[in-house]
Parts: structure tokens; sequence; C-alpha cells
């Protein structure tokens, strides 16, 4: 098997993802934020798949609410770029817009290699353990084929460099426009060979950190998330109806 096709068939075993645990409302808070909530963490997981259609009543009688919550949600997500409603033939996830993950790339690379670089000018001992310890974790997520828990803690490990740095409230306004390169990266997560690349280039980011190297810390971050386009093209020409 040619590496190419080793890709193609790694990505295609990837775009199965677990079934999500049913949907058990809490009554202490609204409903509409709970079932915005799970659709757009189906959608970013890839349980509902670009391009996939979507029914109000389907999904009202799958989360046991009314029709108005999901409706809410709808066009919450619409607004977010995940949805695309049409008047005259439904509802659907919205394809995988690269224009988008580009933006976002572009100002997530800016914003944690200056989060990275002042956190080499200025930190501990104990913050560098804490990095340290999360990376551990994968590995450990990595040896038992965790995916779910992988990406968990490699959200946190970002959220903790941004919180080291002073600015933890800079990773929650990017929590919020990062939905589609999140998409992106679940493709890719599942792969056999890209969470144990993840923790090499966590623990280069580390070691930058560790060493006070400024310069080495943001280099080392840029090259980690640009490595969510590594394998886009391939997986755009397998799965083209994902895309736009």
């Amino acid at each position: 098997m040619k590496a190419g096709q080793a890709v193609v068939h790694d990505i295609t075993n990837a775009i199965e993802p677990p079934l999500p645990a049913p949907l058990v409302l809490d009554r202490t808070r609204l409903a509409t934020v709970q079932v915005y909530e799970r659709i757009r963490d189906d959608i970013v997981s890839l349980r509902l798949k670009p391009g996939e259609a979507l029914s109000v009543n389907n999904l009202a009688a799958q989360f046991g609410t009314s029709r108005s919550p999901v409706r809410e949600a709808i066009i919450r997500l619409a607004n977010e770029g995940l949805i695309e409603i049409f008047p005259q033939s439904g509802t659907r996830v919205s394809p995988i817009r690269m224009s988008d993950v580009r933006e976002v790339y572009f100002v997530r690379r800016a914003v944690e290699a200056a989060l990275v670089q002042h956190l080499a000018r200025e930190h501990t001992a104990a913050q560098v353990k804490v990095l340290r310890g999360i990376v551990s974790q994968q590995k450990e997520c990595v040896g038992k084929d965790d995916v779910p828990g992988f990406y968990k803690l490699d959200e946190f490990f970002h959220h903790r460099i941004a919180e080291f740095a002073g600015y933890p409230g800079v990773w929650r306004l990017m929590h919020v426009q990062k939905f589609q390169m999140d998409r992106l990266r679940h493709f890719v997560l599942p792969m056999p060979s890209r969470p144990k690349k993840i923790v090499k280039e966590h623990r280069a980011i580390i070691d930058a950190i560790a060493e006070s190297d400024p310069a080495a810390a943001g280099e080392a971050m840029g090259h980690h998330l640009q490595q969510v386009f590594v394998i886009q093209e391939v997986l755009s020409g397998s799965h083209p109806e994902y895309f736009e």
C-alpha cells in the first residue's frame, strides 16, 4: 500500500465517531441552550456529518423536547455557520469551509504563538510540570485508543497555556470561533499516526517554554497548529461531499 493510500484508509476509518449518550435535559438550565450545545457538539464531532439533512421534528423527538428549543438552536447554529437553512429544500449541516478554517487558523496562530512566547519569558516550574502532566495523560490515551479523552486533554492543554500566560479570556473568545477548524481536527485525530505526532509537538512547545526560548516556543506552536492542513487535500479528494 502506498503512503497516500494509507492516509486515505486511515481517514476512511476515522469518520465514524462513537455514538453519543442520550440527551438528558437538566431542568435547571434552558432547554434551548442544552439542545444547542448537543447539536453543536454532534456537528463538531462529526456524529452529524457535513451535508446531512436535519429535521426539527426528528430532533425534538430524539431530545424529548418541543419543536421550539430545536428551532431556536438551529437558528443560532446557522448564524455560526454550522447549519444551512434552505426555505424551499430544508435544513442541513454546513460543509466544511476551508476559507473559514484558514481564517480561524490565522487568528489562532497569531494569538497562541503570542501566548507561548509570553509564557516562555515568564513561567514557573510548577506550570511546566502541569503541562507535561497533561501530555503524559495524552500519551496514556494513545495507548488506550481513547480519542475522546485525547481530544479533551488537547483542549485542556491549550486552555492551560492561555491561563498560565495570564489571558484565560482569550481562549474563551477563540473557543467560540474555532468550530469549523475543530470539525477538521475530528477527522484527523482518530488517525493512528496523528495523536502520537501531537504528543511530540506538544512536548516541543513545552521544552521551548521550559528553556525560556520565546522564538522557539512560537515556532513550535505555529508548526503544531498548521498540521491540521496536512491531510486536508487528501481528505477533500476522498470525501469531497464534506467540503464546500
